[in-house]
């Protein structure tokens, strides 16, 4: 549905009228009274294929107005419940300033233990594999809490959704591709239902390794811990995210401790082990040289783009 069918809703002479049609429309939707075909035409979505600067070709998917207004509605409705179910294992939906928390959380621990060891786990393409299965099943697990969301999943998460593309050279040509995995792009409810999968990941991995912490900002996954527990842990963490369809890329994934990291740790091939700190988040933590040295690169980056801005009256 484009925008300007939307607006047309509303007529001046009867706004009211425009509104009341709208709120009923989406409150069947949210509660999951559409047939499976509106479902199917609801639940679509535009597929736009970008460059990346890298080479390759990037997907974003543009889903449709209603679906994007029904789940940003229900975001809305269960913020709180959401909050209290995901604390304090994953950060990143809900929880005001959650990434400060991580950082500042991570540097007192370190203080307190400077011996701990901070692991990066880097997950592949995560928001496209995370299995529906595992969304439903975490889903089961919070009915209490978060029930009324489920005849909204049931419509549009238990079965493949399309994703159209319309050629540039061929504007009446259209391929037609399935949706059958991860969440939609650009779906309100995304971060939400993936952090569902993966906080079951995280939960079972903390029940058996209560030594370590696990503070993580969507897929963006920790682990900290006392060096004799960080391996197993990790090893533990890895099969429980295959179990819900995600898989760790070892070669983005790193390791690092205040005191140095013992090479009796058999961390996995591929991992990176900084001397001197790590990145996290966009914040470093590491020696004072490291993040003098981070800041600095920073702000010469900073500075270059400010230089380029009287450029931009070109492009006018």
């Amino acid at each position: 549905m484009v925008f300007e069918l939307l607006r047309d809703c509303f007529t001046p002479e009867d706004p009211a009228r425009g509104f009341d049609l709208l709120f009923e429309l989406c409150t069947h939707i949210a509660q999951g009274r559409v047939s499976p075909s509106m479902a199917y035409l609801i639940g679509a979505s535009h597929l736009l294929a970008l460059e990346k600067p890298s080479g390759g070709v990037r997907p974003i998917a543009v889903g449709e107005i209603l679906y994007r207004l029904v789940a940003s509605s229900l975001g809305f409705q269960f913020w709180e419940a959401l909050a209290d179910h995901f604390s304090p294992l994953q950060f990143g939906v809900a929880t005001r300033g959650g990434c400060e928390t991580i950082i500042h959380g991570l540097r007192a621990t370190l203080d307190v233990h400077p011996d701990c060891v901070i692991l990066q786990v880097d997950i592949r393409n995560a928001f496209n594999t995370v299995s529906w299965e595992a969304l439903f099943r975490e889903l089961r697990v919070v009915m209490g809490s978060l029930d009324q969301l489920f005849p909204f999943m049931c419509s549009f998460y238990a079965r493949h959704s399309p994703l159209y593309f319309s050629h540039c050279s061929r504007e009446d040509e259209v391929t037609l591709f399935s949706s059958e995995s991860g969440t939609r792009q650009g779906d309100p409810l995304g971060g939400a239902l993936f952090a569902l999968a993966h906080l079951c990941a995280l939960r079972t991995t903390a029940s058996k390794h209560p030594l370590c912490l696990f503070p993580s900002l969507a897929d963006d996954t920790h682990i900290v811990g006392p060096p004799e527990a960080i391996v197993p842990t990790f090893h533990t963490l890895e099969g429980h995210l295959l179990v819900v369809g995600l898989t760790i890329q070892p070669t983005k994934c790193a390791a690092w401790s205040p005191f140095g990291l013992s090479s009796s740790l058999s961390l996995p091939l591929g991992f990176s082990l900084p001397f001197a700190g790590l990145c996290v988040l966009g914040t470093p933590i590491g020696s004072d040289s490291f993040q003098a040295s981070f800041v600095r690169d920073a702000l010469e980056i900073d500075v270059s783009t400010v230089h380029q801005l009287p450029l931009l009256g070109i492009l006018r």
